[in-house]
């Protein structure tokens, strides 16, 4: 087990790296386009930090990050990120407690994971609330997932090697 300094210093690590993503998102990534879209870069931090963490760490922080974002811009609706953000960190942690697979393959696997929860949130609000059209939505969807999954490659090595510093062998 984990003493409380060192558990301490862990969770403040990664909410450094955290800012460190958000900072690349607000100040690079949403100033390009890629495939017409911004690349979205929060689900896969959620996704790798609940694979790691397991469920109470990771839907502990996919909830506080999610907080965050619904408090610092707008969803599709109010609450959107915490709940969908909670939901994937909830999912990727009981699948990766039975499918254990903590290399960059697995990242993409929960990665795929994480987008089609949010994606499918949305959709399901913008279908039933806004009479969206269902290809466009999926269109969207499927475009913003191929300008982002790439980045799952630097949020895994960072966060893996961010969970290696405090682990606890018996």
């Amino acid at each position: 087990m984990l003493t409380k300094k060192a558990l301490f210093t862990k969770w403040a690590l990664y909410a450094l790296a955290l800012l460190l993503f958000l900072f690349l998102q607000q100040a690079v990534l949403d100033q390009l386009r890629i495939l017409n879209v911004y690349p979205f870069l929060l689900p896969m931090v959620i996704a790798v930090v609940a694979a790691l963490e397991g469920p109470t760490g990771g839907t502990v922080f996919g909830i506080a990050v999610g907080f965050l974002c619904d408090n610092a811009g707008a969803g599709v609706f109010p609450g959107v990120y915490t709940f969908s953000f909670f939901c994937i960190a909830l999912a990727v942690a009981i699948i990766s407690k039975y499918w254990v697979m903590r290399n960059v393959f697995g990242s993409l696997i929960y990665a795929l994971i994480a987008y089609a929860i949010i994606d499918l949130i949305q959709f399901l609000f913008l279908l039933a609330v806004h009479h969206a059209n269902p290809l466009a939505v999926l269109e969207l969807a499927g475009r913003e997932i191929a300008a982002s999954i790439v980045f799952v490659i630097p949020i895994f090595f960072l966060y893996t090697r961010l969970n290696r510093l405090f682990r606890y062998d018996s």
